[in-house]
């Protein structure tokens, strides 16, 4: 007998509960973070989602990757330097079997107290449904700043005050004492202002360099800035590079070209569109 393979809006919930548990039961712990358990949680409407999302301790980079090798999971990220950790935030994963990957996060752009934020947040976790089954995740008020910093950081700073306004009304759970908290315990109190202004809130005066920094490269073109950071931080990592990315790994050319809708003919054909790309965006904003 056949069988009938999933479609992304049955593996997403489905590959989100059975990764959760495969990290827990090795004593990993993981949020769950995006797609419906940000929809459970009231902080974005229903949307389509195309692939899972886990926020780990940056600690257990190396145990989850272990893991999650050891079942078949290949990570699909290209190599960058350990002098990019600060800016490489997250490794994704495919399976050969299944038809979502997986992002999973050592820690999140605009969160700036890394561990300490995950400890937080960990502590105050919470349940939600998803296929038929519960999830861990982050409570309400630290996940609304987190849908807002993932828009922020795909636009310039310019437009963060719409963008922080159009969060709050996609929301149906927004309560700006808890967030202003939440934001505390994340160090994102600059970072998520707009958000906290947009609530009623006054706004953070904007000063760390940390978060300056930041805020200079939301809405540019992210592998300007990853080639800037290794010609500043890791120049003898140039020519290992662009090797990688000349030689596209296949499996890494398919899932680019399914990731943006093309179909896969070759890895010349995804170098070439790559490399297009890149040429047109010459203002350094992304598509």
């Amino acid at each position: 007998m056949s069988s009938i393979p999933l479609t992304l809006a049955e593996a997403v919930p489905l590959g989100t509960v059975l990764l959760q548990r495969l990290l827990d039961d090795a004593g990993i712990r993981s949020l769950v973070i995006k797609g419906p358990a940000f929809v459970e949680l009231g902080v974005r409407k229903p949307k389509h989602s195309n692939d899972i999302d886990l926020l780990i301790h940056p600690d257990d980079r190396e145990r989850v990757a272990g893991l999650l090798e050891a079942a078949r999971w290949q990570s699909i990220s290209h190599w960058f330097p350990p002098a990019l950790d600060d800016v490489i935030y997250s490794v994704t994963y495919a399976h050969p079997s299944f038809p979502a990957s997986v992002d999973v996060h050592h820690y999140y752009s605009g969160v700036f107290a890394r561990a300490d934020a995950f400890e937080a947040m960990w502590t105050q976790r919470v349940s939600v449904d998803m296929a038929h089954a519960q999830v861990v995740t982050m409570p309400s008020a630290h996940a609304l700043i987190f849908e807002a910093l993932n828009k922020f950081k795909a636009v310039g700073v310019g437009q963060w005050d719409d963008t922080a306004r159009a969060v709050v009304d996609a929301a149906q759970w927004h309560e700006l004492a808890q967030v202003r908290r939440a934001a505390e315990e994340l160090g994102a109190t600059e970072s998520a202002s707009a958000l906290i202004s947009a609530l009623g809130g006054p706004p953070a005066p904007h000063a760390s360099p940390k978060f300056l920094r930041w805020a200079k490269e939301a809405g540019r073109f992210r592998s300007r800035i990853y080639f800037w950071r290794i010609v500043t931080r890791s120049p003898q990592s140039i020519p290992r590079v662009l090797w990688q990315q000349i030689n596209l790994p296949e499996k890494h050319a398919r899932w680019w070209a399914e990731a943006h809708g093309v179909t896969y003919r070759s890895r010349r054909q995804v170098l070439w569109l790559r490399l297009r790309g890149l040429v047109m965006r010459r203002d350094g904003r992304s598509r």
